[in-house]
């Protein structure tokens, strides 16, 4: 129950202790130390987290490494591109109030030295996702955060300008005891109970889909099927093209969403950064269809459309035409890959020897055809499954150990 005099005792409560959470705690309290002392020292920021441990997706992000930041040299107009929904939210975010150089300079100025790889991505020098989680949890200290773990926030109530939160004590046979706080913040993400939270107080909620997953396709992983004993099979650039009926359109209205970049083979499927990013723009469409569709593959986007690659292999007959069809991804045929810094790197064949010997019997050319015997119709063949092979997708898997959600607080 409340004390008489803790109407007097600024309280902020923060509700979930991952990254968003802990940061907004840390700063809230940073920004009211820095108050005179006759205000900040009556004010308390408490952390409410229902596990035992703190920062815990910080722990897997990035492999174990912590993808921090995204190199803070762009524009953030050419960030904001690489955000498939809230673009026009965060302008104002990242132009008026902490852009993403003032995070690399929170960071800095707290030790955590960072890198920024030929991806764009940035980590810690580290390689460590620790060095990031003790640095949030140092400071939170500093500013006097005090962190209460197992502590699982069962309702909010607002009465008379306060808010009476309902606190659930997992660690003593788990009492219920209300806590009043002046203001709070609710940082669950994309945990359920949140949201029910966040709609006890009025908020619209956005329904939450999965939107970070690689991509399963069993009827292609099957022996005799063109990606069975491929995995671990790699691309430095392949173009994925996801096509949809367009909602509240005509029928024969089509939504087309592409993602071009590495891509990996899988024993399930695909994987790599063009299919988190194709998931990431796709979230709602791919969850429209329960992860039953195509997807278009393009295995080598620089070398152009169909008709131009059946131009470039049509060379080979004269160029190479003792070689065989199928040993080898023809040198016509390269890729310098994606991302920044890929324009300087030396070009290599566009597919991989394997993939290109299973393109090649996909598009029934026989494996001792030479070049010189290559006819058009199977030089076209080739050309159509190069540059568009339809994948059929059965379902999803999750990334790693992350789950991220589209949705949420609308």
């Amino acid at each position: 129950m409340l004390s008489s005099a803790s109407h007097h005792v600024k309280k902020i409560g923060v509700i979930g202790g991952g990254a968003s959470g802990m940061f907004a705690a840390t700063t809230a309290a940073s920004t009211i130390l820095a108050q005179p002392s006759n205000i900040s020292s009556s004010v308390q920021v408490h952390v409410l987290e229902s596990s035992s441990r703190l920062l815990t997706k910080v722990k897997i992000s990035g492999g174990g490494r912590c993808n921090l930041l995204h190199d803070t040299s762009k524009l953030p107009s050419e960030l904001l591109e690489g955000y498939p929904r809230g673009r026009k939210e965060l302008i104002g975010a990242f132009n008026k109030y902490f852009s993403p150089t003032d995070a690399e300079e929170w960071f800095t100025n707290r030790g955590v030295r960072v890198k920024t790889e030929k991806d764009g991505r940035m980590f810690p020098i580290t390689d460590s996702s620790q060095t990031v989680i003790d640095c949030i949890i140092q400071d939170a200290d500093r500013n006097r955060v005090e962190r209460r773990m197992s502590s699982k926030v069962v309702s909010i109530d607002k009465v008379d300008n306060r808010f009476l939160v309902g606190v659930k004590d997992r660690k003593n046979d788990g009492r219920v005891r209300t806590e009043a706080y002046d203001a709070i913040i609710l940082a669950t993400g994309s945990f359920p109970p949140g949201r029910i939270l966040a709609s006890s107080l009025q908020h619209s909620i956005a329904k939450c889909v999965p939107s970070l997953f690689t991509l399963n396709a069993k009827n292609h992983t099957k022996e005799g099927q063109i990606l069975h004993d491929l995995s671990g099979v790699s691309l430095k650039n392949a173009r994925l093209t996801l096509t949809v009926d367009d909602p509240g359109h005509d029928t024969k209205k089509k939504k087309v969403i592409v993602q071009e970049g590495p891509l990996l083979i899988t024993h399930h499927g695909i994987s790599g950064p063009a299919v988190l990013r194709l998931s990431a723009f796709a979230a709602r469409e791919f969850h429209a269809t329960n992860y039953r569709t195509r997807v278009a593959v393009h295995w080598a986007p620089e070398a152009g459309a169909a008709g131009d690659i059946e131009t470039l292999l049509w060379r080979m007959t004269t160029l190479f035409p003792k070689r065989y069809v199928g040993s080898a991804c023809p040198p016509v045929l390269t890729s310098h890959g994606s991302g920044a810094g890929a324009q300087q790197s030396s070009p290599s064949p566009a597919v991989p020897r394997r993939l290109w010997s299973a393109l090649v019997a996909e598009a029934g050319v026989a494996k001792e055809t030479m070049w010189c015997e290559a006819s058009k119709k199977n030089v076209r063949a080739l050309s159509q499954i190069i540059a568009g092979f339809c994948l059929d997708i059965t379902s999803k898997s999750v990334f790693k150990d992350e789950f991220v959600t589209a949705g949420g607080v609308s």
